[in-house]
């Protein structure tokens, strides 16, 4: 986040876009935590789920990767999530030695109702954009990831030093 700037550019629009991005950032995140309050579940767990629903079934490890958690902590995650009947363990049909966890149906449809308003308003809004700014906004959002997760991969480094 960068620190608010205290000059005559505070109106520039590529500022106003960073802060409307951390303020995005912030807004989803609240969201996520209030969800995964509802669902009785930590924020983590939430992220996890995510993480399923959009790859498919994953190892351990590579939701530990994902997740910046370590192996153990993802370990007591799913542990806890299969408890919860949000996902299962299954031997990987390419290698029985690997262990894969998979999101249950049930729960990923439960986790999308609490985004059904977010999904409409969202949709309703992007109907106000031309075939050509939607192409913009989704390549921004893109390249916004994967600085993010740049980023990430950045300081973890940091971190091991």
């Amino acid at each position: 986040m960068p620190v608010k700037p205290h000059d005559d550019h505070a109106d520039d629009l590529a500022d106003r876009i960073v802060a409307s991005m951390t303020d995005l950032a912030g807004a989803l995140g609240r969201l996520n935590d209030l969800i995964a309050q509802h669902l009785g579940i930590a924020q983590t767990d939430l992220l996890c789920l995510h993480a399923l629903n959009r790859a498919g079934a994953s190892t351990a490890g590579a939701l530990s990767s994902q997740l910046g958690r370590t192996t153990g902590a993802v370990t007591h995650m799913i542990d806890r999530l299969e408890k919860a009947g949000y996902v299962r363990r299954q031997p990987d049909p390419t290698d029985r030695r690997r262990v894969l966890v998979e999101a249950s149906a049930p729960g990923l449809e439960r986790i999308a109702s609490f985004y059904e308003g977010l999904d409409v308003r969202s949709r309703r809004l992007m109907a106000t954009f031309s075939g050509d700014q939607l192409a913009t906004i989704h390549a921004f959002l893109l390249s916004s990831y994967e600085d993010a997760t740049e980023e990430c991969d950045h300081l973890i480094q940091q971190r091991g030093r």
